[in-house]
């Protein structure tokens, strides 16, 4: 089943004449934009679609052509993106969820952190093995990789989950938003 376009439509002015009205944040709706609007940005960043499929981002798929990051990673056509995206701090972590059942399943995965003001955001597009292998996971019901979470302040005045930041850190990439 497919919804029409006119519904979609019709969806999404809803929302926005909903947002626009309201006079305080609604946190999940919050984390919902912030989400799809990460993931659109990564698209953007690869020459990639947003698939929404066991994955969020196809690189490569406008353009056919490879993408070199500021990282020094190079992203070929067709490469599986598992996006993340945060917008609010808990305890001054940053925390990305729902990611055991990721691994194995996409090449990358990119963290974007939009806790920050809009002209702040950053972004880190790590290998899915280097991820998955170096990275510390807490542990969920029986999910064994499930949350990674990192410094709020990427350790400039904290010591929190520093090997996670720095795998952050060396995976970040250099993003002008595109308005």
């Amino acid at each position: 089943m497919t919804i029409s376009i006119e519904k979609y439509r019709w969806l999404s002015e809803q929302q926005h004449k909903a947002i626009l009205e309201s006079d305080k944040v609604n946190n999940e709706v919050a984390k919902s934009l912030a989400g799809n609007e990460g993931e659109r940005m990564i698209a953007r960043l690869l020459n990639g679609h947003v698939v929404h499929d066991v994955y969020d981002v196809l690189a490569g798929a406008i353009t056919n052509t490879e993408t070199k990051l500021s990282n020094g990673l190079i992203i070929k056509p067709g490469k599986y993106i598992e996006v993340k995206t945060a917008v609010i701090q808990s305890d001054g972590r940053i925390t990305a969820y729902s990611l055991d059942s990721k691994q194995g399943k996409c090449h990358y995965v990119a963290l974007v952190d939009m806790t920050n003001e809009i002209d702040n955001i950053r972004i880190s597009i790590i290998p899915e093995p280097e991820f998955f292998s170096e990275g510390e996971f807490v542990r969920y019901k029986d999910k064994l990789k499930e949350r990674f979470s990192w410094s709020g302040s990427y350790n400039e005045t904290d010591d929190i989950r520093p090997a996670n930041t720095d795998l952050f850190k060396s995976y970040e990439v250099n993003y002008e938003r595109i308005t």
